[in-house]
């Protein structure tokens, strides 16, 4: 079993390359402004100045407050190393981790009935995302037994993240399972002052200064039939969280990202660029290279051609429908050598030329 971890943690890390754990990539993930509100709110209570740490941060409240805010990876980990000054002073009580799930019903739903105890935990990897997707879980089953590991993302990161997603997971296992058996329960930090109480969550001794974070559950009931289970509420649940998952992912995207930059260079270039150099300019701007910039756009099967072409499409019909501009200067705006390049992109997009398309606007406004 950690053999074949182990080949993963090769396998991934050859995918990301030079950007794993650096400040791009953090930026490209994102964490639930629920946990935000939780950790402020625990803060104030222990006597931190609230409006100190979002500023220290650099987030604002009400940024957070909608249901599906999220705040980016490298925010996080600024919070996360704040928390731990928190966390030092007190612990979740013990028997409380469940109540985490309390903030996200989404995810509660589908863990907390699910058909089996197997089910319930492959639920979890697949959602966890509703709560953030900075690290990385990584679930393995071989027989009776399940091995999960979690991977940080970020420099300088303690292991408080991994032994609190242990807690809830090694919790939720056991309202299917009481005889449920926690082993090789270890984390990469060299001591664990913080959050004793997470650690007491997994019933056993959690082993320090490893090289890896991960944990492993016994159970002979995984595919025992979870004596609540109710189907058709589970139904509802899936649907929930699956619709709360794919917003957040469409807010996740990267295409999106390239697309502004792009708006952003061809508002500030003169001259028409070749889309080549177009390419040479979002990678500056990014701080990706072109390879990297190329196989994110790839998992979103989109090539830097066809965010090329939908940017000058919506730059162009906006320009044309609100501004006074000549149809040649859109033209240069949008990155054409020539008008009448221009025009023909246009017409062939759209399905009619630029001066109709302007016409056909101002009429119905």
């Amino acid at each position: 079993m950690g053999a074949a971890i182990d080949r993963w943690r090769v396998r991934k890390t050859r995918r990301q390359g030079s950007i794993r754990g650096g400040i791009v990539n953090l930026r490209q993930k994102s964490v639930s402004g629920r946990i935000y509100r939780l950790m402020l709110d625990a803060a104030e209570r222990q006597g931190f100045d609230r409006a100190k740490i979002t500023r220290d941060i650099g987030i604002d409240e009400a940024d957070i407050a909608a249901s599906d805010a999220r705040v980016s990876g490298d925010k996080h980990v600024v919070m996360l190393k704040l928390a731990e000054t928190c966390m030092s002073r007190g612990s979740p009580p013990e028997g409380e981790v469940l109540h985490c799930l309390l903030s996200f019903p989404e995810l509660a739903g589908v863990v907390c009935n699910s058909p089996t105890l197997r089910d319930a935990l492959r639920n979890y990897v697949e959602y966890r995302d509703l709560i953030g997707n900075v690290d990385w879980l990584v679930m393995h089953e071989q027989g009776d037994e399940v091995a999960f590991e979690y991977v940080l993302e970020g420099e300088g990161r303690n292991a408080s993240s991994a032994l609190g997603n242990f807690a809830l997971i090694a919790s939720v296992a056991r309202l299917y399972d009481a005889r449920l058996r926690v082993r090789d329960a270890g984390i990469t930090d060299a001591r664990m002052s913080t959050v004793p109480a997470l650690s007491d969550a997994l019933s056993g001794k959690v082993q320090l200064d490893q090289a890896r974070n991960r944990m492993v559950l016994q159970s002979s009931a995984l595919d025992r039939a979870f004596e609540v289970y109710n189907a058709p509420l589970s139904k509802i649940h899936v649907h929930a969280a699956h619709d709360m998952l794919q917003r957040i992912r469409e807010q996740g995207r990267f295409s999106p990202t390239v697309e502004r930059c792009l708006r952003d260079v061809l508002r500030d270039q003169v001259d028409a660029i070749e889309p080549k150099s177009l390419q040479a300019l979002v990678c500056e701007r990014l701080a990706l290279t072109r390879w990297t910039l190329q196989r994110k756009l790839a998992a979103e099967r989109k090539t830097f051609s066809d965010v090329l072409t939908q940017t000058r499409i919506d730059e162009a019909r906006t320009l044309l429908a609100h501004t006074p501009m000549s149809i040649s200067e859109i033209s240069e705006r949008v990155g054409f050598a020539s008008t009448t390049a221009f025009t023909r992109f246009f017409t062939r997009a759209c399905g009619a030329p630029p001066a109709r398309y302007r016409g056909r606007q101002r009429a119905s406004g």
